[in-house]
């Protein structure tokens, strides 16, 4: 054998055990992947069993807020529709007071009128007769001859 052939010889075993230790080395990194696979998949069996109930707590409070929300939301909109009724009504009554307000002044102006009326009829009429009286007296005594 030539020293070529010893060459090619020693290059092909070199070659050889190179490719032996990346093949090596290659089974060691899969060996230690197919092991973190496994480590990961226990933490994700863990964080799945125990963020579960998290989860799931925390969709019922979701849920508790917002019905409590809708709720406290009716009940606004209803003291809103029962507030708005009220006024209303508290705005017809006022309008119907203020005219019954009127028409009691119109009546109690009429009543004054019709009071003051009769009260100067009568003073007319206590005067009339008072005139009446002192005439009824002068006759009396002119006619009778009796008096004072």
């Amino acid at each position: 054998m030539g020293w070529a052939e010893q060459v090619t010889a020693i290059s092909t075993a070199i070659i050889a055990l190179a490719v032996l230790v990346a093949g090596g080395m290659i089974v060691v990194v899969l060996s230690e992947f197919r092991s973190l696979k496994k480590v990961f998949e226990r933490v994700a069996e863990l964080l799945e069993r125990d963020a579960r109930p998290t989860l799931d707590s925390a969709r019922r409070l979701v849920d508790d807020a917002q019905h409590m929300f809708q709720s406290v939301r009716r009940e606004t909109d209803d003291i809103v529709h029962s507030s708005k009724d009220v006024r209303e009504r508290l705005d017809r009554l006022m309008h119907r007071t203020e005219e019954r307000l009127q028409d009691l002044d119109a009546l109690l102006d009429v009543v004054q009128l019709e009071v003051e009326e009769t009260a100067l009829d009568i003073a007319a009429a206590l005067r009339t007769t008072r005139r009446g009286a002192s005439v009824l007296r002068t006759m009396k005594r002119t006619f009778l001859g009796r008096g004072r």
